[in-house]
């Protein structure tokens, strides 16, 4: 390391976790079938990272809300907000692939993905940046400071 460099902050979002963030690296990696959601306020420069795994919740409060992506994106919002983060947003998503050879592009995936899109238009978000469907693993970076996400 070079004599003054800083070290940036990294956090990984772990599967059926949301974690908020002010400055450094927010990861999601390894989105397959399940859906990586990024909500990034650039104002405040507050992001918060979501990876779900199944379209809905029967329950209106399940026992782990960032399992479901009807639960997790409006948990998500109020853990943002707790943070001080407020719209306008910039969005991304990815996943929903199809990763077993049997599954199709209107597999699991496809069906988490549609709820996805369902409960952030129903929250009054708009994504800005989209990779999704396929069969590629994928993972997304926020840099807080430079406020850019990138979907590998």
């Amino acid at each position: 390391m070079m004599p003054g460099a800083v070290l940036m902050s990294e956090i990984n979002v772990a599967l059926l976790h949301c974690d908020v963030a002010d400055s450094g690296l927010l990861k999601i990696d390894r989105i397959g079938s399940g859906v990586g959601i990024i909500i990034y306020d650039k104002a405040r420069h507050i992001g918060a990272g979501l990876h779900f795994l199944a379209p809905y919740s029967r329950d209106s409060k399940p026992h782990n809300p960032f399992m479901y992506a009807n639960t997790a994106i409006p948990h998500a919002l109020v853990e943002i907000n707790r943070k001080g983060g407020s719209a306008p947003f910039s969005v991304a998503v990815a996943g929903g692939a199809a990763m077993l050879k049997k599954q199709t592009e209107e597999g699991a995936g496809r069906q988490i993905l549609e709820a996805a899109k369902e409960a952030l238009n129903n929250s009054g978000l708009q994504i800005t940046l989209e990779e999704t469907g396929g069969n590629s693993i994928r993972c997304m970076v926020l840099d807080i400071d430079a406020g850019k996400i990138k979907i590998i």
